[in-house]
């Protein structure tokens, strides 16, 4: 039985290791017919391929051929101390899920079928049968709105809020609920099933509390991808299934406030885990300068090559080996030289995969930075940070590969940034420019997909610097020129907006009033630039920051008005600034 390699596994026993002695008393099966099935693809030599593998779990595929089915091994292999313990004692969660398993099958919530499960020797280990046709549910979502598939989401809907209805009913909490634990059949959306139940617990009675706070899991899983009609839906079918009392107003209540405060604890962790060393990102030494490289990524960005490839240490090391040698050589573009920062393109490899990578060297305008710098992180590492921070919550930037900075008695003497460019991507001004311009003929939409191009734009423009404002970020050089966009061309499919240069983001514990009001003031000056966007357009834009779902109807003229004042007022003051520069100039000319 060989297995295929794969980089993501951190178990060193194999499967067939694990299945050499299937008669041993410690192997418990769901019955008799399950053994007989369990030696049958023992005997047919399947191929064992690596799915899943992370330093706690790994989970195998097995194909036991024409007839035999599909089949999963899962081995337990989590090196904490408490676990090691428990798996030496026989206690493993390999039997726990094979229990619960069965419990759950018999309330009629749809799991996986367990057929074997053992704890031998410090080694757990499980055996389910395949569900297949069938993918994750988050991916799943995410096609059938990419298609528009709103019949086939709501079947789905209602299919997974009966199956957590029916689980809660049996007393049962995942402590792990998101959409990626859950199977849907493409071809019957009505048909979900729960899966890694090892993460289950059972009580004797659970309280509204411990109900709100699993399904608050699941909110924060789904919250970007639904409508709040939908998320109502789901709720209603819930109390239906679940037998919970109380009303569907009530529940709203409670849930809302744990699913935020199940964010922030989960985006908090994650922003702990960018300057660690994990699968993700390591810290790096190379050149004389220190820093953090990003080794794989969990989000897939839009126009990204590096987001799909694995990295390793060595092969950054490799790549940075020379810092100087980064900004120079005949493919070397100068793209920025100003007193604030050097900004190249130019193409890098990193081990096998050449990439096309922007590097931003920081420089000093005032000679205090040299005093602060020694109490924070560099401007490199910052923004190294915040992008890996935005993308946690879904929010698309360039990818930031690695953050490099170099320090004498803690004295900052130089960094860098390096980031990945995004393909087929063009910035704000000159996307908007071109598709609902005039000047070029070819270029034009029809009307209709003009309009609907310009409200899709405009409206997630006001959305980003929502989101942004809503997860404590404030940036106070929000502008057009600071923004990608990238559209297949595809009216069903919707224009992404990527973010780049992140210099002027940083994190608020609250974003005041004048912290907002800056952010739409300085995109909405720089849509004036614009000859594509009139004041419909800029107006769109503040009703897709105002608009909530559920909140009604939106008094915006106040701020409206405002919002024309503070940007009345910018526009002043960058023609004063224009007229001084010119006055200092006329002055030294001879």
């Amino acid at each position: 039985m060989p297995v295929e390699a794969n980089k993501g596994s951190m178990s060193a026993v194999q499967p067939q290791q694990m299945l050499s002695a299937l008669d041993d008393d410690s192997v418990q099966y769901r019955d008799e017919a399950a053994r007989r099935r369990v030696a049958a693809l023992v005997r047919s030599g399947c191929r064992w391929s690596v799915v899943k593998g992370n330093v706690a779990r790994t989970v195998y595929r097995g194909d036991g051929g024409p007839g035999a089915g599909v089949f999963y091994l899962k081995h337990f292999h989590s090196p904490a101390l408490l676990h090691r313990l428990r798996r030496r004692l026989g206690w493993s969660d390999a039997g726990r899920e094979m229990r619960f398993s069965e419990y759950l099958s018999r309330h009629r919530v749809p799991v996986p079928r367990v057929l074997a499960a053992c704890c031998r020797g410090g080694v757990a280990w499980l055996i389910t049968e395949g569900i297949e046709p069938a993918v994750p549910a988050d991916r799943w979502h995410m096609e059938a709105l990419a298609r528009g598939d709103h019949v086939a989401i709501r079947r789905a809907t209602v299919a997974l809020a009966e199956l957590v209805g029916r689980m809660h009913a049996s007393g049962v909490l995942h402590r792990d609920l998101h959409c990626g634990n859950v199977l849907v059949r493409p071809g019957a959306p009505g048909q979900v099933v729960l899966t890694d139940l090892h993460r289950v617990r059972r009580r004797r009675r659970l309280s509204r509390r411990s109900r709100a706070a699993n399904l608050a899991q699941l909110l924060h899983d789904r919250r970007l991808w639904t409508t709040r009609s939908q998320r109502l839906r789901f709720l209603r079918h819930y109390l239906r299934a679940s037998g919970a009392e109380g009303t569907l107003r009530g529940w709203v209540r409670l849930i809302e406030p744990l699913a935020r405060r199940h964010s922030r604890r989960v985006y908090a962790q994650r922003d702990r885990r960018i300057f660690g060393r994990n699968r993700y990102f390591a810290p790096l030494a190379a050149g004389g300068y220190c820093g953090q490289v990003v080794l794989a990524s969990k989000r897939q960005v839009p126009g990204s090559r590096a987001s799909a490839v694995t990295f390793r240490p060595e092969d950054w090391r490799d790549a940075l080996a020379d810092p100087e040698g980064l900004f120079r050589g005949p493919e070397v573009q100068v793209v920025k030289d100003s007193p604030s920062s050097l900004v190249v393109r130019r193409r890098l490899r990193v081990g096998s995969v050449e990439l096309d990578v922007f590097i931003k060297r920081a420089r000093r305008k005032k000679a205090i930075r040299w005093v602060l710098d020694l109490f924070r992180p560099s401007r490199s590492m910052r923004a190294f940070g915040y992008g890996h921070a935005l993308l946690a919550r879904h929010i698309y930037n360039a990818l930031p590969l690695a953050a490099m900075e170099r320090r004498w008695a803690g004295f900052l003497l130089d960094s860098f940034l390096i980031t990945e460019a995004v393909d087929g991507a063009m910035h704000l001004n000159r996307f908007l420019s071109r598709y609902l311009g005039r000047a070029e003929a070819g270029e034009v939409l029809p009307a209709a997909q003009q309009r609907h191009l310009a409200r899709e734009v405009l409206w997630q423009l006001g959305r980003l610097v929502r989101r942004l404002h809503e997860e404590g970020f404030a940036h106070r050089d929000l502008k057009a020129s600071n923004l990608l966009v990238r559209w297949s061309g595809q009216v069903n499919r919707p224009p992404q907006i990527i973010m780049v240069d992140l210099d002027g983001l940083r994190r608020v514990r609250r974003v005041t009033a004048r912290q907002q009001f800056r952010g739409l003031m300085r995109l909405n000056v720089s849509l004036l630039e614009c000859p594509a966007v009139n004041h419909a357009g800029r107006l769109r834009m503040l009703l897709g920051y105002l608009r909530r779902p559920g909140a009604g109807r939106v008094n915006f003229k106040p701020y409206w008005r405002e919002l024309q004042r503070w940007s009345g007022e910018k526009i002043r003051r960058q023609i004063r600034s224009r007229q001084r520069r010119q006055r200092a100039l006329r002055r030294k000319q001879p």
